[in-house]
């Protein structure tokens, strides 16, 4: 994964919760988490995938309530935050579908496995991701939040959003249904 991941995400920390929860989070890491978060100074920077599960579990115990329930904002954030300011103008013009669809396209320039694939449905879209290496519970529900942000600053108003398959659950891929109103 790239180093944005866990740039918006300490970044959330810190103008929420300040710069001394911020090392706390850090502090309750593994040591070789820990260093790999200390070390993502740079958003282009690749990351092993491990350490940016931890570090988002890390946030929801210390910030939140350990339950997960912080995963989602911490993913509508991070989209936010890390589009360009120069493709906010292509959110506004294109549709959800054509977004998406770029999205699903671009996979591998923030991820080193799997494919991603956005699918019109009656109102919404289906996102899969197939063939991802190590399968996760909070990577599931940051595709989620992810996909929730990304429609919103299409401009359209998300109506659901609801993950229809996992690989961690026996499914051959992970599959994610939006719902939303143009």
């Amino acid at each position: 994964m790239r180093g944005s991941t866990i740039l918006a995400r300490l970044d959330w920390v810190t103008k929420n919760h300040g710069q001394q929860v911020r090392d706390q989070v850090i502090a309750s890491l593994s040591p070789e988490h820990a260093q790999v978060v200390r070390g993502a100074v740079v958003s282009s920077l690749w990351v092993p995938f491990d350490s940016v599960m931890a570090l988002i579990e890390a946030i929801d115990r210390v910030c939140g309530r350990g339950d997960l329930g912080l995963v989602r904002p911490l993913a509508r954030y991070a989209a936010r935050v890390n589009m360009p300011l120069h493709h906010r103008i292509f959110y506004k013009l294109g549709s959800v579908d054509f977004i998406m669809g770029k999205a699903a396209a671009v996979w591998s320039a923030n991820y080193d496995s799997g494919t991603a694939r956005s699918e019109p449905i009656p109102g919404g879209l289906c996102f899969s991701v197939d063939d991802f290496a190590t399968p996760h519970r909070v990577h599931c529900m940051t595709i989620l939040g992810w996909s929730e942000e990304i429609v919103a600053l299409c401009g359209a108003h998300v109506i659901s959003t609801r993950e229809l398959k996992c690989r961690l659950h026996g499914a051959r891929c992970c599959q994610f249904e939006v719902k939303y109103r143009a």
